[in-house]
């Protein structure tokens, strides 16, 4: 039996997982209020609900802006001490199919699989 190895929580790891997971949340609303877009033109609003949507998409724009800068420099702050890993416990919030499988500390990055169909060498290749 492989056991991970134990990793102590550093002090941004909290931080990072309200922000990661606020981050996807908005966009996933943003996304929501995307698709409804056609039901706007279909029925278009009056001039002063049009501002209010146009206001509230600047500052959704704004928001996840700035919840990404939030992000990064949490990221860069564990890498800086070292922790180059994601924070144990931290699930990503994306479909099955487009989680990565990412290594734990001390793990390394297995290669991808090579397609059946890629060529070893090419013709024009030296």
């Amino acid at each position: 039996m492989k056991t991970e190895p134990t990793v102590p929580a550093f002090r941004y790891d909290a931080g990072l997982r309200a922000v990661i997971w606020t981050d996807a949340l908005l966009s996933a609303l943003v996304a929501a209020a995307a698709m409804l877009s056609p039901v706007v033109i279909v029925f278009p609003p009056p001039p002063e609900a049009a501002t209010v949507i146009g206001v509230v998409v600047l500052v959704a724009a704004l928001l996840l802006a700035a919840l990404g800068a939030v992000t990064a420099a949490l990221l860069g702050a564990r890498m800086a001490a070292g922790h180059g890993h994601i924070p144990p416990g931290l699930r990503l919030p994306l479909p099955a199919a487009m989680r990565p499988d990412l290594p734990g500390p001390g793990q390394s990055v297995a290669a991808p699989p090579r397609s059946r169909w890629a060529k070893t060498t090419h013709r024009w290749a030296a």
